[in-house]
C-alpha cells in the first residue's frame, strides 16, 4: 500500500529516501487516456500496433513501448509495478525476443498468468520465450535489456532500489529503457546518472523516456533494507522491511493500534471473558509486525500471515527468523481465499485506504468465509462510516475501540 505526500519530483535529493513522489492520477486500468494517443510522435513509435484488446493506457508504458522496434535482445527484463498491458504489447510487437515479466504484486501476476500462461507452458526452446515471475527480487540471470515504466507517484526509495538491481542484472553494454509520466522530470534522470554513466534523455509532452547503458559494475552497492523494533510485553520484537512495503523503516500507527487491540481479547478493557485463539490469520501482513506480536501473545497458536506483495511475504519470513518464532506461516495470494475455511478463531486486518474499499471488502469476505462460528475479527481504520455499516451487515457484536489516532472495529462471526 502507498500513502503519498505532496512533494515535487524536482525536490528530491539522493538522501530523500522516506518521501514519495507526487501522484498525477495516471493509473493503469483507472484512467482512460486514449484520446491523447495522437500526441505521441516519437520517431520510432507506432502505437497503433498496440491498440488491440488490451490497450496501453499509461503514458509511461507508451513511452517505453515506443522503443520496442529498437530492442536488440534477445533477453529482455520487464519490470511491472502498475499493470500488465505492457506485456501484451511487447509480446505482440516482438515475438522474436525472450521476455521475462517481473512483478512483486500477486494480483498482477495472476493477470499475467491469465493472458500469458499458455505461452509459458507451450513455448519451444530458443527465442520467443516468455517467463513470468512474482518474487521479492528481480529474477536471477543476465539480461541484454530492461524496461521500467515508472510513475510520478512511485515511492522514491523503491525506484532507487530497482534501478540499482536492474543495473546488476544487465550485462556490460546492456541497456535500460526507463520512463516517467512527469514531463518536467529531473529526479529519474538524476537517479539514472548516479549509476549509469551514459544516459540519453528523450522529453515528450506527457513524460520522459531515458536510455541508460551499462559500462561496468557499480563501485558501491547501496543497501535499502531496514530493521526496527517494538516492545511486546517484556519482549523486544524485531522486524525487517524493504522498499515497496507499506511503512518501510517504521511500524505504522495502524499496525500499532491493531497490536494493542490484542489486549481486548483478554477481557481487560470490557470485563468480558478471555478469548484464547488457537488459529490466527492476518490479512495484509506487511513486514509481519502484527503477526509476530500475536505469536508472542499466543505462543501456542498457529498464525498465518497473508499478503499480495512478494516483498512483504519475504520480510515477514525474515522477521520471524530474527525473533526465532516458528509458529508464523506465510501465504502469497491476492484473491482473499483463506485455507481451512470456517476454522479460524481470529482475523486481524489493516486494509489500505485506496481502491474504493475493494480491498477492505476482500478482507471482510475473507473473515466471513474463514472464521468459525463465534470467531472474531479486529480491523483497524480511520474510515469509520463505510467499515462500520458493512461490518454490521456481515458480523455480530460490532464494537469500536479508539486507539491513538485510529479506530479498531471488533466483531464476532454470526
Amino acid at each position: 500500500m502507498k500513502r503519498k505526500r505532496n512533494a515535487s519530483q524536482d525536490e528530491f535529493e539522493d538522501d530523500d529516501l522516506d518521501l514519495d513522489l507526487d501522484d498525477d492520477g495516471d493509473d493503469d486500468g483507472l484512467d482512460d487516456l486514449d484520446d491523447g494517443l495522437e500526441e505521441f510522435n516519437l520517431e520510432h513509435d507506432n502505437l497503433d500496433e498496440f491498440k488491440g484488446e488490451r490497450k496501453l493506457k499509461s503514458h509511461s508504458d507508451r513511452l517505453v513501448a515506443g522503443y520496442t522496434a529498437e530492442l536488440k535482445g534477445p533477453d529482455v527484463l520487464v519490470v511491472l509495478l502498475h499493470g500488465t498491458t505492457l506485456a501484451s504489447a511487447l509480446r505482440t510487437a516482438r515475438p522474436d525476443l525472450n521476455f521475462t515479466f517481473w512483478t512483486p504484486e500477486h494480483f498482477f501476476f495472476r493477470t499475467l498468468q491469465k493472458y500469458h500462461g499458455d505461452a509459458v507452458s507451450m513455448q519451444a526452446p530458443g527465442v520467443g520465450k516468455t517467463t513470468l515471475a512474482c518474487t521479492a527480487d528481480l529474477p536471477a540471470g543476465t539480461f541484454d535489456e530492461a524496461l521500467y515504466a515508472t510513475y510520478f507517484g512511485d515511492p522514491s526509495e523503491q525506484a532507487q532500489d530497482l534501478l540499482q538491481m536492474i543495473h546488476q542484472r544487465l550485462r556490460s553494454g546492456g541497456r535500460l529503457i526507463a520512463s516517467t509520466n512527469n514531463s518536467r522530470d529531473k529526479w529519474v534522470q538524476s537517479q539514472l546518472r548516479l549509476i549509469f554513466p551514459n544516459v540519453v534523455v528523450n522529453k515528450q509532452k506527457h513524460g520522459v523516456a531515458c536510455v541508460a547503458t551499462k559500462t561496468g559494475e557499480l563501485k558501491r552497492v547501496r543497501g535499502f533494507r531496514a530493521r526496527s523494533a517494538f516492545r511486546q510485553g517484556e519482549r523486544l520484537v524485531y522486524v525487517e522491511s524493504r522498499p515497496g512495503i507499506f511503512s518501510h523503516r517504521r511500524i505504522d500507527g495502524g499496525a500499532r493500534a491493531l497490536i494493542k487491540s490484542l489486549a481486548l481479547l483478554k477481557g481487560e478493557a470490557s470485563g468480558s471473558a478471555e478469548f484464547n485463539p488457537s488459529k490466527i490469520i492476518e490479512m495484509g501482513c506487511g513486514c509481519g509486525a502484527v503477526s509476530l506480536a500475536a505469536a508472542v501473545e499466543y505462543p501456542n497458536a498457529k498464525i498465518l500471515a497473508v499478503d499480495s506483495d512478494a516483498r512483504a511475504i519475504e520480510c515477514t519470513q525474515i522477521s520471524a527468523k530474527l525473533n526465532e518464532i516458528t509458529s508464523v506461516e506465510t501465504l502469497l495470494t491476492s484473491d482473499g481465499v483463506i485455507p481451512e475455511p470456517k476454522s479460524w478463531d481470529l482475523l486481524l486486518g489493516n486494509p489500505p485506504y485506496y481502491s474504493d474499499y475493494r480491498i477492505s471488502e476482500l478482507f471482510l469476505q475473507a473473515a466471513k468465509n474463514g472464521l468459525r462460528s463465534g470467531g472474531r475479527i479486529h480491523l483497524v481504520t480511520k474510515l469509520l462510516d463505510w467499515h462500520g455499516a458493512r461490518m454490521k451487515q456481515l458480523f455480530a457484536s460490532v464494537e469500536t475501540h479508539p486507539i491513538g489516532e485510529y479506530v479498531v472495529f471488533t466483531a464476532r462471526q454470526k
